[in-house]
């Protein structure tokens, strides 16, 4: 177990298993994020937007 604050200069970050496709960051227990049905992971905060979100699902965007 690590007992170093995030901003010391000796801590060890956790593993990532997954890593955000718009940032590049990993996806860290707690953290919100979303899954596409392309197994691709995105951070909730790195939308800007839901019509990105919208796209980023696989969903067109249409006019009636």
């Amino acid at each position: 177990m690590n007992s170093c604050h995030s901003m010391c200069p000796n801590y060890i970050p956790k593993k990532v298993t997954h890593y955000c496709s718009s940032c590049g960051n990993g996806i860290y227990d707690g953290e919100e994020y979303i899954e596409n049905l392309d197994d691709e992971y995105r951070h909730y905060e790195c939308f800007n937007g839901m019509r990105e979100l919208l796209e980023w699902l696989g969903f067109e965007m249409k006019t009636m």
